[in-house]
């Protein structure tokens, strides 16, 4: 029987052929990957939606990155939210910072997980990733906006207006509140401008804002709890608002230049006067005994201000010569004249109020007898005029004949026409007593007013008196008070017929 050799068969996928095929198909698909980009495994088309002309890194859209599937997709991880920002600076700006809405989201760098791609050129990125979106990551809630005016629920395009961008225009908000009271809008815009998301956070109320974080700033008391935003708030700016009374408040005329710019020194948002000197409540007028109610408009008929008379740097110092060197300016004959008779102590008579305006020195002290012809500067010493004494021993001193007698209240007896004589309102005695004209007191009256003697003039022995006037039985003590039994001073008075 003839035998036939028996072929070995080859190993279907080792064999020669099955590993040259292998090796070409490989590096078919090697090349044809190298050349279009993944294009084989790509599940679909990029969109090609655009929504502004902006270019990112030559693409403006995904679309222009055909099947350059690294510029989004990290080998074996998927989408890499870093390879995204590449070209989305601004998201990786958000996300360092925190702040916007791609520093607000939660798991934000899985940038898959809200745009979806692959989906066909027509597809929009940006509107399908808002489908469940929550508003509240813009701090903006729409919970005072879920209807429009009209009862109709309020679309996204009420406010976004402008197709793919979710910007608001800064005036939609007031436009479309407008409708509602264009009178309160009005006032409202011109106040605090077309930016409303400055302040309002959907809420109705002011957007972070209580009055005790603003006292944190600014303590709204006083004066200033009544006053409007828009007083210190200019054109609807918030932030940098400065907090110096000068920003609001001119530095007064009066005292420019004077006190600095510290108003709080002196000065409390209660109400700009009176203002406060060393803790106290300051009145010109009673803290420093002049009014200021006769100089509020100098002779070129400027406002005084506080310079007028405080010249020098120190703002409480004043010298009394500065009144007559303003002064002069009105009359300087007048001046030259009362600074030559009374001096520069100008505030030793004027207090401000003119009081002294046609002085009559009699409503204050009578100038009458021989007051009338005295210089002023012998009672007005060293030329100090208030509050000089008007009692008489301020001049003159009491006389040692009457001293500690009959107290200091000269005018009592005494005139302004002559010293002598006093008039002697309850003297019964005749001061004529013997004819010889009017006695000097003197002559009774020796030693002190309230004692007098007779023996002066009537010659008395002791002991003839005695004899006399056992009659009457006088005593040692009373034997020579003679004025007890002749008031008149005539001896008639005791019934022996001669004069005494």
């Amino acid at each position: 029987m003839k035998e036939y050799r028996r072929l070995e068969r080859q190993h279907p996928i080792f064999s020669p052929i099955a590993l040259i095929s292998t090796f070409l198909l490989a590096l078919g698909l090697g090349i044809g990957v190298y050349f279009t980009g993944g294009a084989a495994f790509s599940p679909g088309s990029l969109s090609a939606v655009r929504h502004n002309d902006v270019v990112m890194k030559g693409a403006s859209s995904h679309a222009d990155l055909h099947n350059d599937c690294q510029q989004c997709h990290k080998p074996f991880a998927g989408i890499d939210a870093a390879r995204c920002e590449n070209c989305h600076e601004n998201i990786a700006q958000d996300r360092a910072s925190g702040e916007n809405l791609h520093g607000r989201m939660a798991d934000v760098a899985n940038c898959g997980n809200c745009h979806l791609e692959h989906r066909g050129q027509d597809y929009d990125l940006k509107t399908a990733a808002v489908v469940d979106f929550d508003h509240t990551l813009t701090r903006f809630t729409l919970a005072k906006h879920t209807v429009g005016y009209d009862t109709r629920p309020l679309e996204c395009a009420a406010c976004h207006q402008e197709a793919g961008s979710f910007t608001v225009p800064l005036a939609a908000c007031a436009n479309c509140h407008q409708d509602a009271d264009k009178t309160f809008m009005d006032k409202h815009r011109q106040a605090y401008g077309e930016n409303c998301l400055n302040c309002h956070d959907g809420h109705d109320t002011m957007a972070d804002f209580t009055m005790e974080e603003h006292a944190q700033k600014f303590a709204l008391t006083g004066v200033h709890a009544t006053t409007t935003c828009e007083d210190c708030h200019a054109n609807g700016q918030f932030e940098g608002t400065p907090q110096e009374c000068v920003a609001c408040h001119a530095e007064p005329e009066t005292h420019t230049g004077m006190f600095g710019t510290a108003c709080a020194d002196c000065h409390t948002p209660t109400g700009w006067k009176p203002a406060i000197m060393n803790g106290q409540a300051f009145d010109h007028e009673l803290d420093t005994a002049f009014s200021l109610s006769k100089h509020v408009n100098n002779y070129d008929q400027r406002p005084f201000t506080c310079r007028s008379c405080h010249t020098d740097q120190q703002p409480v110092s004043f010298d009394q010569a500065q009144c007559a060197t303003c002064h002069l300016q009105g009359d300087p004959v007048f001046m030259t004249n009362h600074t030559n008779q009374f001096g520069f102590n100008c505030q030793s008579c004027h207090d401000g109020t003119g009081n002294m305006t046609n002085f009559d020195h009699n409503l204050i002290w009578p100038l009458e007898g021989q007051h009338l012809a005295l210089e002023c500067t012998r009672c007005h010493v060293d030329q100090v005029f208030k509050g000089t004494a008007r009692e008489c021993v301020a001049c003159h001193e009491e006389p040692a004949i009457h001293a500690g007698l009959f107290g200091t209240q000269c005018e009592a007896c005494h005139t302004a026409d002559a010293w002598l004589p006093a008039r002697l309102r309850q003297h019964t005695f005749p001061l004529d007593h013997g004819e010889q004209g009017q006695l000097d007191c003197a002559v009774c009256h020796v030693a002190s007013y309230d004692q007098y003697t007779c023996t002066n003039c009537h010659e008395h022995d002791a002991n003839e008196m005695i004899r006399e006037h056992d009659e009457v039985n006088l005593g040692q003590i009373d034997l020579f008070s003679c004025a007890e039994c002749h008031p008149t001073g005539t001896k008639e008075e005791h019934g022996d017929g001669e004069d005494d």
